[in-house]
């Protein structure tokens, strides 16, 4: 069972994270400084903890800590961590693993939980409608949107335009895609077809990037208005560097525009993840 907790580095969301595991367990941080915190601990400390709660990983140099100051060494984790330990982290890293197997730490993905990626999806589509209110010299409403991508963020992002009175094209390859967009009383356009998607692209007064891959690179850049807003939701850039049109570059939105909230999707879902534990473990 697990008993305490040490949440180590990330931005303000793994702060807030910490507040709401605290309502159930005995939660301490590690590596925020002071910042609104009183219960720093520092590596090395006699406590072990039954489960340590990383941030979402965005490289392999270490647990980032940015209001730390600096960065942790995955190696911490062996002075603070009891043995079989559970660990939870975002986005994880193969030597995050092979350290984890090696030490006989238990390793959880919440980056890959369905009710983890929708929540974040929905935080995602909110601060991007922001962004297009701020960027841009007109409404939402009546403006002419194109969501490329229709997964997760690009199925909420859809939604949310068009229910601010957008008129909304997404652009998707697979046949599964184009049919949840029909469905749901979009325009559909299929990326493959040059034509159809070049004409999408010039009509388009925002542009919603969902798709990690460089489809706005070359012509298909050419196709786009200088006038209008490209809002780049994807971890990797869908442009080359050669666009004359504007972009804003937007990843990681929720741990920049609703922390509080992000942190408690995150504190949420390793709950889920600990109670299928305990149920596996018949209810140890």
């Amino acid at each position: 069972m697990m008993n305490n907790i040490i949440v180590i580095g990330g931005d303000r969301r793994m702060i807030f994270a910490a507040k709401r595991l605290a309502e159930k367990y005995d939660c301490s941080v590690c590596g925020f400084g002071k910042v609104d915190t009183d219960k720093e601990k520092c590596p090395g400390t006699d406590e072990r903890y039954d489960c340590a709660v990383l941030p979402i990983f965005t490289s392999t140099d270490g647990i980032p800590c940015p209001l730390g100051g600096g960065t942790v060494g995955i190696e911490v984790l062996t002075g603070l961590l009891k043995p079989g330990a559970a660990v939870f982290a975002g986005k994880v890293f193969p030597e995050l693993a092979e350290f984890c197997t090696k030490n006989g730490f238990q390793l959880y993905d919440y980056l890959e939980r369905e009710e983890f990626a929708v929540m974040n999806a929905v935080l995602t589509a909110e601060a991007a409608a922001e962004i297009a209110i701020r960027e841009t010299q007109i409404g939402i409403f009546g403006s002419r949107t194109l969501v490329l991508g229709f997964g997760r963020i690009g199925k909420i992002t859809a939604r949310y335009f068009a229910a601010l009175g957008a008129d909304v094209t997404a652009a998707a390859r697979k046949r599964s895609d184009l049919a949840w967009i029909n469905a749901g009383g979009y325009k559909a356009v299929d990326i493959t077809d040059k034509e159809k998607f070049a004409e999408a692209l010039s009509a388009a007064d925002i542009i919603l990037n969902t798709v990690p891959a460089p489809i706005l690179a070359g012509e298909s850049a050419e196709q786009v208005n200088s006038e209008t807003l490209l809002i780049e939701l994807a971890s990797v850039p869908c442009t080359d560097g050669t666009a004359v049109f504007r972009i804003v570059k937007a990843g990681g939105l929720p741990g920049k525009t609703a922390p509080v909230t992000a942190g408690y999707i995150i504190a949420e879902t390793i709950e889920n993840i600990m109670d299928e534990r305990r149920k596996q473990n018949g209810g140890a």
